[in-house]
């Protein structure tokens, strides 16, 4: 069995060229990252091991959530602003490498640009959850076991609700057209990011491949551009719906 833990960048909110400081970002992108069970006890020590490493330096104590919004632009929160921004997309950076070289795990992502999509605000979330399932459930079938999810509790309801069409297991029967998840067991579990490593893990990705699809002129410098495609893209699990660079696009 695998364990998928996701997380997303941006928000589900129209956007708007013309105004783009007063509608939502001109992405949406999740995210998941997945272990098996047999290999889940050491990838958390990695991570630990990681978060303890930055901890005994200085940089961000262990009981501290790693979380990359917050800490690129963390509004006066004494653990992000002790840390310089060089530091700090220095640790995304190394934090990636570790996610990178960990062989045991695997990623999923799902990319939707607004600016391009012919996609309604009312889909983006459901149709972004819809396809990492599909991708995962192919995963799941080519290794013949089953899987579980974990996600963010962000939009709980909304996902809870559409996971259990693409089940088939909502009370009155529902199924989403075209969709047949098979490997993929139970409901979604949510987690609190703060209490989840992995779920973190999954914040750090879907970041790292915002800057890389969406960069910005500002931190270029730092090399926040680049962080996905020489630490992570790897990892990427080659699904049919993927691009060639493994990235799928809706």
């Amino acid at each position: 069995m695998y364990l998928m833990y996701a997380d997303e960048s941006g928000d589900c909110g129209m956007y708007d060229a013309t105004k783009p400081d007063k509608t939502g970002s001109k992405y949406f992108i999740l995210t998941g990252v997945f272990v098996h069970v047999n290999k889940w006890k050491i990838a958390l020590e990695t991570l630990k091991a990681f978060r303890k490493k930055i901890a005994c330096e200085g940089f961000l104590a262990y009981d501290v959530e790693f979380h990359c919004a917050e800490m690129i632009d963390p509004h006066k929160v004494k653990a992000f602003t002790q840390i310089s921004v060089k530091e700090r997309w220095a640790l995304m950076e190394e934090y990636a490498e570790i996610i990178g070289q960990t062989k045991s795990f695997k990623i999923i992502s799902v990319v939707i640009d607004k600016t391009k999509s012919s996609l309604t605000k009312d889909d983006y979330l459901t149709t972004a959850v819809a396809t990492l399932y599909e991708a995962f459930d192919e995963f799941l079938k080519s290794e013949s076991t089953y899987g579980l999810v974990f996600l963010d509790r962000a939009n709980e309801k909304t996902i809870n609700t559409h996971v259990r069409k693409l089940l088939g297991t909502g009370a009155r029967g529902e199924t989403a057209p075209s969709t047949r998840i098979a490997w993929i067991i139970e409901d979604p579990i949510f987690r609190v990011s703060h209490d989840s490593m992995f779920i973190q893990t999954a914040d750090l990705i879907a970041y790292t491949l915002k800057e890389k699809e969406f960069p910005t002129t500002a931190r270029k410098k730092f090399n926040a551009d680049r962080i996905f495609g020489k630490k992570l893209s790897k990892s990427l699990f080659q699904s049919k719906k993927s691009n060639d660079d493994g990235i799928i696009r809706v």
